[in-house]
């Protein structure tokens, strides 16, 4: 019996530490797999932290390019302002410019006008007329014509065309005087219109004329030029005409040189006569007959 309870005891002792093996194990096993949730956790949280940081970085970013896009629309809204500005500016500039000379242009059309009516109406005379009151003498001078102005021509001109069209007047004439009337004024068009032909064709004819006269004038002109300048230089010579028995002038230098020679006559004479004396003589060679060659006797007898 004693052996049993002690093998029974000693079994019981070997269950309880395997237990408490196994509960250390265990309880080692929970703490390490904490520790493990815990370094996870760790790292999450620094990871989590780490992507908040850089999501904040690329906000703060993307703000900062937002700003940076909206200061430089603000920027080039200004520039777009200031260039608006400035070309209508220019543009009022040239249009201002462009208005003062079209007024230029206007006063001097008008001071050209003013001046062609000055010359060509009527003329003064060039002398003045005197007359004797009580032996005094008293210049009469021609009263100044006055210079109508535009509105002033304008207007006379409206005047003579009020009284040369004469209005027609129908509302009294009925439909066989309103049918003569419109004969006759279409026979009066028709001589106004036949009128203006003859004139045209006259007008057409007497410039022809004129284009054809003035090209004649032309070629007349340059005929008598070309004659002019290919007649010869017979002007009178003085010392000719007093010694009429001496030989005619010898020339030794040309006269369209540019550079006339400055040296003397004798100078000159003394040149060419040396040239003449150093001139190589000349031995004349006179021919010698030969004997023509006799190919057959009968060609030398014949």
């Amino acid at each position: 019996m004693s052996d049993t309870e002690g093998a029974s005891h000693t079994h019981g002792g070997d269950e309880n530490e395997a237990r408490r093996a196994m509960e250390e194990a265990r309880k080692r096993k929970e703490q390490q797999a904490a520790e493990a949730i815990a370094e996870y956790e760790e790292a999450r949280r620094a990871e989590k932290e780490k992507e908040t940081n850089d999501i904040e970085q690329l906000r703060q970013k993307r703000e900062q390019r937002r700003q940076g896009r909206v200061d430089d629309e603000k920027r080039l809204q200004g520039q777009r302002a200031q260039e608006d500005a400035r070309r209508k500016a220019e543009e009022e500039e040239r249009k201002r410019k462009k208005q003062e000379e079209e007024e230029k242009r206007k006063a001097e059309r008008e001071r050209k006008r003013q001046e062609a009516m000055k010359r060509m109406g009527p003329k003064k005379p060039n002398y003045v007329i005197t007359k004797k009151e009580d032996g005094e003498e008293v210049e009469e001078e021609e009263p100044k014509k006055e210079v109508k102005s535009k509105e002033q021509m304008e207007q006379e001109k409206r005047a003579i065309l009020a009284q040369r069209i004469h209005p027609l007047e129908l509302d009294s004439l009925d439909s066989a005087k309103l049918q003569e009337k419109a004969k006759s004024l279409h026979e009066h068009i028709r001589n106004l219109v036949s009128q203006q032909y003859d004139l045209q064709q006259t007008f057409q004819r007497l410039q022809y004329d004129m284009i054809e006269m003035a090209e004649r004038a032309r070629q007349m002109a340059k005929s008598r030029r070309a004659l002019a300048s290919a007649q010869v230089d017979e002007s009178f010579d003085r010392l000719a005409d007093k010694y009429t028995g001496a030989p005619p002038k010898i020339r030794l230098c040309s006269k369209y040189e540019r550079q006339t020679d400055s040296r003397s006559f004798g100078e000159r004479l003394g040149m060419y006569e040396e040239k003449s004396k150093n001139q190589p003589s000349v031995r004349r060679v006179h021919p010698i007959a030969l004997p023509m060659p006799v190919e057959d006797e009968d060609d030398f007898l014949y």
